[in-house]
């Protein structure tokens, strides 16, 4: 089956489907994904991932794993929008979401496991 994008969020920019970060040199955002599969709105699932820019990256802690981000010279909602386009092209054919998240693990995480049966 097909994903598909239903929203594209954030609760750290105002408003949070198209604000933008006060810092244009420095901003780590975490976004929220609402995914379905296609023609399956009401079962959909929520994924996050960070965006952020190369200067943010340098200031995160060192030696310790980073959560998945897309890293970007400047915050533009196109940009991200065409990225996550991409990135989904990559879970098409999947057949349950354990398979969606095993597909695009590394480049975003699911907020929750507690619907997946592991």
């Amino acid at each position: 089956m097909n994903i598909e994008l239903l929203g594209i969020s954030s609760d750290q920019l105002e408003p949070s489907t198209s604000g933008y970060p006060s810092d244009w040199e420095e901003f780590d955002v975490l976004m929220e994904l609402d995914l379905c599969f296609e023609n399956h709105q009401t079962d959909s699932v929520f994924f996050e991932f960070y965006v952020a820019s190369p200067k943010a990256i340098e200031n995160r802690t060192i030696n310790s794993f980073m959560p998945p981000t897309l890293v970007l010279e400047e915050f533009d909602w196109n940009v991200i929008k065409r990225h996550i386009s991409k990135l989904l092209l990559h879970a098409n054919g999947s057949n349950s979401w354990a398979e969606v998240v095993t597909r695009l693990s590394g480049q975003i995480k699911p907020t929750s496991l507690s619907c997946f049966p592991f």
